[in-house]
């Protein structure tokens, strides 16, 4: 089987689940953060024989990593369902040791998972603004200049870099399948593909825009962009990533 996890209020996960549908990607499962949250049950087994996942959910259904062949991996973070449920004072607690179990067992799920999780982010890394300048400027971006003090809010470290009132161009990367959305030229967009491979990620947002001069610069990226933005070719690419055949040491 194939799984897409997300979130229930993630629409752009459940678009592509819809269209993954259509396109006969079969059996092919929907499992929200709010239903593992619930789950009968959740077995997650690191031997030497290997890393083993089994969760039984409440309406019934058993996901087993023995029958699972990849997924799309939308999770930002856990549902806080439980953790609700648990005295205030051990709340940030909890939260971390259910953080720490989904990144690993996240991390077991077998075939081809588009955005496996990082130390950094359930579904891919989430950078500083200034890592990703930095990252950006080695995959060949041209970078804006970014300087950031002691006095900078930290809301600012992961706002776009684009001067405000520009208009921002994001492009969607599916790692070795290609660069989908508004088009852009081929020299951005081959950044865009290395950016997104310098991540292993299999699917990357990546935000640009243009200077007065007519350059186009990196503003910002996302581990999870918003879907819909590359339509059908989009979901066509992720068949493709879900159901190629990866030679031992390939990344996505």
């Amino acid at each position: 089987m194939w799984i897409v996890f997300c979130s229930s209020s993630d629409h752009s996960a459940i678009w592509a689940f819809e269209g993954l549908q259509r396109r006969g990607l079969a059996p092919l499962e929907l499992v929200t953060t709010e239903c593992l949250a619930v789950a009968r049950f959740q077995e997650h087994r690191v031997g030497a024989d290997g890393a083993h996942l089994r969760i039984g959910l409440h309406d019934g259904r058993t996901l087993c990593s023995s029958r699972i062949r990849g997924a799309l991996n939308r999770i930002a973070a856990p549902a806080a369902t439980l953790i609700r449920h648990a005295v205030e004072s051990d709340r940030e607690y909890a939260t971390a040791e259910m953080q720490a179990f989904y990144l690993s067992w996240l991390n077991a799920v077998p075939g081809n998972v588009v955005n496996r999780p990082t130390p950094q982010g359930m579904s891919g890394a989430w950078h500083h603004i200034s890592e990703w300048a930095l990252i950006a400027n080695r995959c060949g971006f041209k970078v804006p200049r970014y300087r950031q003090t002691d006095l900078d809010p930290m809301e600012r470290g992961y706002a776009s870099l684009a001067p405000a009132n520009v208009p921002v161009t994001t492009s969607l990367c599916l790692t070795v399948v290609g660069v989908f959305g508004p088009p852009v030229p081929e020299k951005t967009a081959a950044a865009c593909q290395a950016l997104a491979k310098a991540e292993k990620n299999g699917i990357l947002g990546v935000d640009v825009y243009q200077d007065p001069s007519g350059d186009w610069l990196f503003a910002g990226a996302t581990p999870t962009p918003w879907l819909p933005l590359g339509g059908d070719p989009l979901l066509d690419g992720l068949v493709t990533l879900l159901t190629t055949t990866r030679k031992k040491g390939d990344t996505q």
